[in-house]
């Protein structure tokens, strides 16, 4: 006997998804989300069914399921919902973008997130969608290694942000300007919009993206080499916030790199190389160039200690990690440090 939907079922479905997204249950949204989907697919609900399903695809996103949160964005693409749209082919294509950036695939993910960008500047009242849109093509182009490019947009962000500064998106997007600031050694620009972005985040509304900024904070001044103690406050307060809001493996993984490649820049190789090779052995769970780090960083810490072959060994196949998500300049460097070690008097 067919199911007979009673009276505001969808309506009831879409308020409890919702409301487990914002309590940041995103397993439990996504459950609710896929059921007010198959709801509204049996009422010929097209614009429900549009809401339901890319809700859930970025649910799989926060879960750390990208390839599954890809093909919820590609499915969306092809309705005549979102071609009716500029907003919303901009919503799909950064929902995309993200994905592809969190499984590795960097060309692709830039490619995704410029046509984000575009549809979104082609609609009204486009300053939201654009904001995130912008965030998503910052994102991919910091990770390619491409930081003039990256820098460009970034300025152009801000300017957007200067129209609209209440937009929900604004703490983020200080952030990833911060971030490619602290890539170009622009270390007092990027002091700078971490703090702003930080005056735009509070650890009372949201924990979880409390706790990714902090990591992502430590981790891109750890890279322009900043080490002293406010670096290390940022892994602090990431490492309680994780310890509250628990977050995925993957996540885990993430923020123990971070204190990883600390200890490496801090000379504390022993406990690196401890931490770097229970983070390889799951390394499954993370994206390729984030892997690639990884194995990077512990061909550091090997090599520091003495044992040349494994460290070797490490390197290249981070460089080849590095290679396959489209981050050239970190392979070169990989390679650099590979023939430093096998030719040490070159």
């Amino acid at each position: 006997m067919a199911h007979r939907e009673a009276p505001g079922e969808r309506l009831i479905l879409e308020f409890r998804a919702r409301d487990a997204w914002n309590q940041r249950d995103y397993s439990g949204a996504q459950r609710l989300a896929d059921a007010w989907a198959d709801l509204c697919r049996a009422s010929d609900d097209e614009e429900g069914l549009w809401n339901a399903s890319f809700l859930a695809g970025e649910c799989l996103r926060k879960q750390g399921l990208m390839d599954e949160s890809r093909l919820v964005a590609e499915r969306l693409e092809l309705s005549p919902v979102t071609q009716r749209s500029p907003a919303l082919k901009a919503r799909v294509s950064t929902l995309r973008a993200f994905a592809l950036q969190g499984s590795g695939d960097l060309p692709s993910a830039v490619e995704a997130a410029r046509a984000a960008v575009k549809e979104a500047m082609t609609g009204p009242d486009h300053t939201e969608v654009a904001v995130e849109a912008m965030n998503a093509l910052i994102a991919a182009l910091a990770e390619s290694g491409l930081l003039p490019e990256a820098w460009k947009e970034s300025l152009l962000l801000d300017d957007l942000l200067k129209q609209d500064r209440d937009n929900k998106y604004a703490g983020q997007s200080y952030w990833a300007i911060g971030n490619v600031a602290f890539l170009l050694d622009r270390i007092s620009d990027g002091v700078a919009y971490h703090q702003l972005a930080a005056k735009n985040l509070s650890p009372t509304n949201d924990l979880d993206l409390w706790a990714h900024f902090n990591r992502a904070s430590a981790s891109l001044r750890l890279t322009a080499g900043v080490t002293g103690p406010e670096t290390l406050e940022c892994i602090e307060r990431a490492e309680l916030a994780a310890s509250i809001v628990g977050g995925t493996e993957r996540d885990r993984l993430e923020l123990k790199l971070t204190r990883a490649q600390w200890l490496v820049l801090t000379e504390q190789f022993e406990m690196a190389v401890s931490h770097l090779t229970a983070i390889i052995e799951r390394e499954e769970l993370l994206a390729s160039h984030v892997a690639a780090q990884a194995h990077f960083l512990l061909g550091q810490a090997l090599s520091a200690c003495g044992n040349g072959t494994d460290a070797v060994r490490h390197l290249t196949i981070g460089e080849e990690l590095f290679l396959a998500s489209g981050a050239e300049d970190r392979a070169s460097m990989a390679r650099g440090l590979v023939h430093s070690i096998e030719h040490p008097s070159v």
